[in-house]
């Protein structure tokens, strides 16, 4: 790859001003990502396309694969509506900062965090919460796994997944606090 910086920072300015595509050529492949006004986001690579559309995701390669994900909810909001969003089941991206969050993952839901400053109150049996941001707060009822990678996070769970048992915690982060709530 020539530059990958520049490609890449190319893509992202492209991403926030809305609705258009962006290309970059190497020497023996070219690369796409097209964003929606929509908020549908659609990378196609040499043997590969990737595409998002209202929570559901497929992967389709060039070796005859095709993957599709229904159920999981992200949140990325340009909208002046409410700070509270409330969804039931299945899993939730949350790619933002400063918003304050209610799921439930019903029983098996997985979370991803992405983001600083967020306030996420999870219900239901999570199997895993998953915190790569900055200065999160995250209270859980149940949870089996709870990985942290980001710094100055707090994640507070009722319960493990299984009676009487803990999660099983990865705190590869600085500053993070996770506790049991009393």
């Amino acid at each position: 790859m020539r530059n990958s910086f520049k490609s890449k920072a190319f893509v992202v300015i492209a991403c926030v001003l809305g609705s258009m595509t962006a290309s970059a050529q190497d020497d023996d492949e070219a690369a796409s990502v097209q964003v929606g006004k929509d908020g549908s986001v659609r990378v196609k690579a040499p043997g590969a396309t990737i595409e998002t559309r209202g929570g559901t995701a497929r992967v389709r390669t060039g070796g005859g694969v095709d993957i599709e994900a229904d159920g999981s909810a992200a949140h990325d909001d340009d909208r002046d509506e409410s700070d509270t969003t409330s969804r039931r089941g299945g899993s939730l991206e949350l790619v933002d900062s400063g918003r304050t969050v209610t799921h439930d993952c019903d029983d098996g839901g997985t979370v991803e965090i992405v983001g600083s400053s967020n306030k996420v109150t999870l219900m239901g049996a999570c199997e895993a919460i998953e915190v790569t941001g900055s200065n999160n707060t995250v209270t859980a009822h149940t949870v089996r796994r709870i990985e942290t990678t980001g710094s100055g996070n707090s994640v507070t769970w009722k319960y493990g997944a299984e009676k009487g048992k803990k999660p099983r915690i990865s705190n590869t982060g600085s500053k993070n606090r996770i506790s049991q709530a009393r």
